[in-house]
């Protein structure tokens, strides 16, 4: 298992506790939690993949995402009661998360050299200017 794998399944994790605890704390059912969980898990990392065409997304073609949520979702109803009264625990698996996402976020787009859409407008801007 590489770094980056284990680094993906820590920051799904930790979103996924994120969203059950959110999704928990609005009164959701069983169900509603583990949609929330997943959503906020895998949502953003499936969102990233679509925009710059990076296919298969990583949780469609790897059982060990769902498995993960799954897990996440269950250690999070269990031990609600001890992580609940904490006032940053929400903050914590967020800062968590993002953490985690952002390296995975760059290092895919540095892997599939994805120019960022500004640069982009930059240097059509810097080309115009160039002609008078």
């Amino acid at each position: 298992m590489s770094l980056i794998y284990s680094l993906d399944i820590i920051g799904t994790f930790a979103f996924a506790i994120s969203g059950a605890l959110f999704a928990s704390d609005k009164k959701f059912d069983m169900f509603g939690v583990l949609i929330i969980a997943f959503v906020t898990a895998v949502g953003g990392g499936m969102l990233r993949d679509v925009l710059i065409n990076a296919h298969p997304i990583n949780w469609i073609g790897d059982l060990n995402y769902l498995w993960t949520i799954l897990i996440a979702v269950v250690f999070t109803i269990l031990f609600k009661s001890k992580i609940a009264p904490l006032s940053k625990t929400l903050f914590l698996f967020d800062t968590i998360g993002i953490g985690v996402f952002t390296l995975l976020g760059v290092q895919k787009g540095l892997a599939t050299i994805c120019i960022p859409q500004w640069q982009l407008s930059w240097e059509w801007y810097r080309q115009s200017l160039a002609v008078f």
